[in-house]
This record gives structure tokens, sequence and C-alpha cells, in this order.
């Protein structure tokens, strides 16, 4: 047998030790922002990051929990993440510009899709004698924490009804506390913006006789007409105990955005992969069954990576009116 030298062997060894911090460099690592892990976002893009860093080759995905779409707009506009989810309405403010991104605008981002809807619904006691958004006038209404997307939304909606903050009395809080003050009757109305059934509102439902607003379609018709970020959706009658009638509501979907500057392969081949995934996203969460190519640009409201708009012009996608240089 031929003996080696001890030179030989570490030389062997520096060749084995580079070989192998060469081939550790040759993989990218990237961040996707998500949001609280109570919520839906964190579960979800949990299962994004594991099929991307299964399946798409030299590329490692660690989802973040966060304090979901603002805070991850922030942290993206300044380079500290390479994807994250967000509201498509938010994530249109942000980009061009309107409050609270009125001074930094967050233009370094990218769409990839549209995942699930996040609906807005208008939560109220059935004793109230609450019947329509209009008769909110000069109620307590929860519009979701301060310069949320909930409350963006909210304030939207309502203005759209004629109900500006000067008509209602807005209350600044979140989910939870929301629907701890209708419990306790210190509101009149919750508007809850999340996936249905949304957990806030089953729980309200399980031990309060609560009711959902529906929206009114003639004034919602002209109000989306120029706000691709939001669409109309119906909530199905039993959705939750004792709400037995469809109700009208609008939803803003999440998002599932890029950082501009992630190399165009890069994304084509992750948005490749959610698609032929999607089983993994239906196992994770109840949500992750409304994630489908046929909704993919239902309601995107920034222009699409160049990565993503290659993979949908292979499928025939016409997304001429979401690319821009």
């Amino acid at each position: 047998m031929r003996k080696y030298g001890k030179g030989f062997v570490v030389f062997l060894t520096m060749v084995l030790v580079l070989g192998m911090s060469f081939s550790a460099m040759a993989v990218e690592r990237y961040s996707l922002a998500t949001g609280g892990t109570a919520g839906t976002y964190y579960p979800i893009g949990s299962a994004i990051a594991s099929i991307i860093t299964k399946y798409v080759p030299d590329i490692e995905v660690t989802a973040e929990s966060t304090g979901a779409s603002v805070a991850n707009l922030k942290m993206i506009r300044e380079g500290n993440v390479e994807m994250m989810m967000g509201a498509s309405n938010t994530s249109y403010g942000a980009f061009s510009g309107q409050p609270p991104f009125e001074k930094e605008p967050v233009e370094n981002i990218r769409g990839i899709t549209c995942l699930y809807p996040e609906i807005f619904q208008f939560v109220v006691l059935k004793d109230s004698n609450l019947k329509s958004i209009k008769d909110l006038a000069g109620k307590k209404v929860a519009v979701g924490a301060p310069g949320s997307g909930t409350e963006r939304t909210a304030k939207m909606v309502l203005e759209a009804h004629g109900l500006g903050y000067d008509k209602i009395s807005p209350q600044f809080l979140n989910f939870g506390e929301a629907v701890t003050a209708l419990k306790d009757r210190l509101i009149d109305c919750a508007i809850i913006g999340s996936g249905i059934p949304t957990s806030a509102v089953v729980d309200a439902s399980t031990t309060l006789d609560v009711n959902l607003l529906s929206l009114d379609s003639n004034i919602m018709k002209d109000f989306l007409k120029d706000r691709s970020y939001l669409t109309m959706v119906t909530i199905p009658g039993g959705t939750y105990r004792g709400v037995n009638e469809d109700v009208s509501a609008v939803a803003s979907p999440a998002l599932l955005i890029a950082r501009k500057d992630l190399s165009e392969e890069s994304v084509y081949q992750i948005t490749k992969a959610l698609f032929e995934h999607l089983d993994v996203l239906a196992d994770s969460h109840a949500q992750g069954k409304m994630i489908r190519f046929e909704t993919a640009l239902s309601a995107m409201s920034i222009p699409l990576h160049a990565g993503a708009a290659r993979y949908y012009k292979e499928k025939g996608v016409d997304v001429s009116g979401w690319v821009i240089e």
C-alpha cells in the first residue's frame, strides 16, 4: 500500500475544506419576512420557505416572524430581507408613496404572486340593530391597529360609504383587542381583515350572537374601478355560527414579494417551484388551499418581478400591464 507523507495529507485536507467552503458560498440565503407566529403569514411563509429550499437549487430561505405588512415593507426597503409577504393594498401604498410611506416610498419591491384573500369583515352584535355600513354613523368602530393594513383599508371603505373618521368614533385596536371590546360592549363594530374563517371572529361567534354587515355593491362598484389591489368577495352563509346569509365584502390579497435586485433566474425558479408544489401550501394552513395559479394576478398591485413575469409568459399569461423596467 502506498504511504503518503504528512504534507500531502495536510494539502488534501485543505483542498477538501476549500471545496466545501466554495460550495457553501454558492448557496444564496434569503430571508422571507412574514408576520406573527399566531397569524396566517408565518405558517404560509414557512411553507413557502420550505418549498424554495427543497426544490430550488442553491437557494435557502428562512421565514422570519415579524410585525407583518408595514414592518416588512420597511425591512425590504432597507435591504434587510430579500422577500416578504404583505397586503396588496398596503404594498400598493408603499410603492406609490402614500402614508405612512410618503417620505420614503418602497420602490425596490416587485410582485411574485397573489396568495390568499384577506377579507374585511364588519362584525356587530345581532341585538345592536345595525343592518348596514351607513348605520355605523356616530358609532364606536374598531378600525384596526394604527398604521396597519387593516386600518388603511377600513378607512377607505368607510369613507366610500360617507363615513369619514369625523362621522364615527374610530377605535385603533388589533383583532384580539377588538373582539374583547365587542364582547364587553365597549364598541359597536369590529373590522377584521384576515383570511376566513378568522379565529378572532370564530371566537366571538361562539360566545356572542354576531352578525356581519354587507357592503353596498353599488358604492363598491365605483370605488373599486381604480383600485386593482382590492376585489369583491362573498362570505358564504354558515362560515360563522348564527350568520346564515351570504355577505358581500371586500378583500385585499396577501402578496408574495421579492426585492427588485434578485436575479431573474432565481425568481423564475422560485415562482415555478411554488406553483408546482401547491399541495405543500394547501397542507400548511386552511388559507393555503386558496392559493391557485388562476388567481395569481387577480389583485396584483405592484409591478411584477422579471423572473415571475417570465414564468407567467411561459404559461400563456399576458403580463404586459404588470411589467416595468
